[in-house]
Parts: structure tokens; C-alpha cells; sequence
């Protein structure tokens, strides 16, 4: 019936159109269902899925706390060993730095997740539930470093506008 229903449509783009039923690529089978009321496997899966989402939502987290401690001690080196003028700056461009690495690696891990997701499935790579979920991973990693990168060059930057700025008055 799944064959059916799906009339070779879905199958594609998925990888499995030339391996036989759907039925059978998936390991299902009518009576292991009705007697154990699950799809094999299944349970397993998506546990894998929470616990690798559980570990990137903790790498985020201290990567972004190793950022704004690496930040306040750039800040805290140019106040203890510089004159006020350069403290004052870092603060600036440290801030601007930090804000801007923080806010690009965010969009840019989001983006590169959605993208590399998209691809994997548009260019036909089998993935299925596990392989979808290491595209994004992966694509999220890549996006975010550079988006983190590319934020935090344009984030020193407007840091040195706006210091300049502010001491221009």
C-alpha cells in the first residue's frame, strides 16, 4: 500500500528507487508491527537525534562563554597595560567584535543548517533521518564558523566607527 500511495514519486529524490520497496528499505514488515506496535528502530533513532541536538544547544553555549571571556580579558589587558585611550577603544571594538562574532554565527549556523539540508535532499544523496541530520550538522558547524568569522571582522569594524565617533564629539 505505501508503494501504492506513493507511486515511486517520493522515492527519487530519496535513494530508494532502485532498491526495491519502501516497505522493505525501511525493514518494515505487517506482522513485527502489529505484534510489536513500532517501526524498528524507530525509538532509537529518534533518541539519537535528542542527544545530538542536546550536545550542539551545550557546544553553543560554551563556545559563546569562551568568546566573552576571551573578549573581556582582551578589554582587561588594554586597561591594565595601556593608557585610557586604548582601554577605552578596546572597549569598543571588543564589543563590537564580540557582538558581531556571536549574532554571525548564530544566522550563519542557521543558515548553513537549512542549506546544506536542502542540498543533501536536492541533489539526491540518500538521506534518511540520521544523514539528514549530519548535513545540517555539518552545514550549521560550517555556517556558523563563518558566519562567527565574517561577524566578528564586520563587528571590530563598526566597533572602530562607532569609537570613533563617540570620541569625535
Amino acid at each position: 500500500k505505501l508503494d501504492k500511495l506513493l507511486n515511486n514519486f517520493l522515492s527519487y529524490g530519496s535513494g530508494l528507487r532502485n532498491e526495491g520497496s519502501i516497505k522493505r528499505m525501511l525493514g518494515l514488515s505487517t506482522n513485527s508491527y502489529m505484534h510489536a506496535g513500532e517501526i524498528p528502530g524507530y525509538a532509537d533513532k529518534v533518541s539519537g537525534v535528542a542527544k545530538a541536538a542536546k550536545w550542539i544547544k551545550r557546544g553553543a553555549y560554551i563556545g559563546t562563554a569562551l568568546e566573552v571571556g576571551s573578549t573581556g580579558l582582551a578589554i582587561h589587558k588594554a586597561c591594565t597595560l595601556g593608557r585610557e585611550e586604548q582601554c577605552r577603544k578596546a572597549k569598543y571594538v571588543e564589543g563590537g567584535s564580540l557582538l558581531g562574532s556571536v549574532f554571525g554565527a548564530g544566522a550563519g549556523g542557521y543558515v548553513g543548517g537549512v542549506l546544506a539540508t536542502t542540498a543533501c535532499v536536492a541533489i539526491g544523496i540518500p538521506t534518511g533521518g540520521m544523514g539528514t541530520l549530519a548535513c545540517g550538522v555539518i552545514g550549521g558547524a560550517v555556517g556558523g564558523w563563518g558566519g562567527g568569522e565574517f561577524g566578528e571582522s564586520k563587528g571590530e569594524k563598526f566597533g572602530e566607527v562607532l569609537y570613533g565617533k563617540m570620541t569625535n564629539d
